[in-house]
């Protein structure tokens, strides 16, 4: 009987000890180099609205190659990527740095150099695709785009 009595308190002090190791595993962000390559798949497939849907808060900072930086809303997001998009032809897409910066909440970054031609043009044009990140706690965010030629 004895026995009886011990194995809810032995059942509770296991799961005290286990329960931090179990919230600091979910609190670990995931490689962000994962959450980058699959933006960078998302880019060369001229997928805006899956871009997008990453979004931080619904709000991305971006900047298309000159049009000056500011935050919009996905759905703006979303339509400029997509005039952009339009208007080119993917040629290739690779990451080429991955970084995570640091803060609260933690925050990081990559670049993929895109390598893109007018729609009826046969001469490519290379930009760098800036891409910051943000982590929610669950999964990398989308929190900034940046278009650099």
């Amino acid at each position: 009987m004895k026995i009886i009595r011990w194995i809810p308190i032995a059942f509770a002090l296991l799961l005290a000890l286990l329960a931090p190791r179990a919230a600091a595993a979910q609190q670990s962000p995931a490689p962000l180099q994962n959450f980058v390559g699959a933006v960078a798949r998302l880019w060369a497939d001229g997928n805006a609205e899956d871009i997008v849907a990453l979004a931080a808060n619904g709000r991305i900072v971006l900047d298309l190659a000159g049009e000056g930086p500011g935050e919009v809303q996905e759905r703006n997001a979303a339509a400029a990527l997509r005039r952009l998009f339009s208007a080119r032809e993917t040629v290739s897409t690779r990451t080429t740095q991955v970084a995570i910066s640091g803060g609260t909440p933690l925050r990081g970054f990559g670049e993929l150099t895109w390598v893109a031609r007018p729609k009826g043009v046969t001469d490519t044009e290379a930009s760098v695709v800036y891409i910051g990140a943000v982590w929610d706690g669950r999964a990398w965010r989308l929190r900034e785009l940046r278009v650099l030629r």
